[in-house]
């Protein structure tokens, strides 16, 4: 007898012309490594939230761009990178009706971010900028851990990635991040310097967003592999 895999919508990035989707490998064999089946979400905005009869988890990815500052109530900088409208319309509308749903969800990087967002929290356009940090923007090697971050004892973070240590080392590489968390945000983990690098929606079963790339340093750090983990025994009802 074949055992039902928990169904895992990933969102898509787009390549610079709009005309192919695209998404790294990182995320579909962490899904797969964590028992659950990646199913692929093209930007259909109109019908976003019936994805959701078609999925029992959703990753909100990463990508290249930044979320647009008019979804948070901030005017546009210069300082702002470029923005890709489509796939934030889609995943804004599907990350909204998973979290109304209940749906396990998790955010990585943008996904953090737009995580935030949508709970009416801000972000900076750019940190070294608007807080002059820098030394976010992690260069190639992308899958090497190269700086600590400290999770916040008790939390859902806190138990997805195993016995508690001093400090974990991640991958982020970002100049934007989470400047003022939304309601019901609770800052799962934070660098040295303070900026936020993990969070996540208590009044929900899961709801995790990290600033990171799991999908991509679990390879160094298989702690790290425990979110999906964790997403996929969520999705199925399993433990917490």
């Amino acid at each position: 007898m074949i055992t039902r895999r928990s169904r895992i919508g990933l969102t898509l990035d787009v390549d610079e012309d709009g005309r192919r989707y695209e998404i790294k490998q990182g995320y579909v064999e962490a899904v797969l490594e964590a028992g659950g089946l990646p199913v692929l979400l093209p930007h259909a905005e109109p019908v976003a939230a019936a994805y959701l009869a078609l999925i029992d988890g959703l990753v909100v990815t990463g990508g290249a761009f930044d979320i647009p500052p008019e979804l948070y109530g901030d005017a546009r900088r210069e300082v702002c990178g470029p923005s890709k409208a489509d796939r934030t319309r889609f995943e804004k509308e599907i990350l909204e009706a998973a979290l109304a749903a209940g749906l396990p969800v998790l955010g990585i990087c943008g996904g953090m971010q737009l995580l935030n967002v949508v709970r009416g929290g801000t972000l900076y356009q750019d940190l070294p900028s608007d807080a002059g940090i820098g030394g976010h923007e992690q260069p190639a090697p992308k899958d090497v851990p190269t700086h600590p971050v400290k999770v916040a004892a008790g939390t859902l973070l806190w138990r997805l990635l195993g016995p508690p240590v001093p400090e974990h080392r991640v991958n982020s590489t970002h100049h934007q991040a989470v400047r003022e968390p939304g309601t019901g945000v609770l800052v799962a983990a934070t660098a040295p310097d303070g900026v936020i690098e993990a969070i996540e929606l208590p009044d929900l079963p899961f709801a995790v967003g990290v600033q990171w790339h799991p999908e991509a340093v679990r390879r160094h750090d298989p702690r790290q592999a425990g979110l999906f983990t964790g997403l996929v025994e969520a999705s199925r009802g399993g433990p917490r």
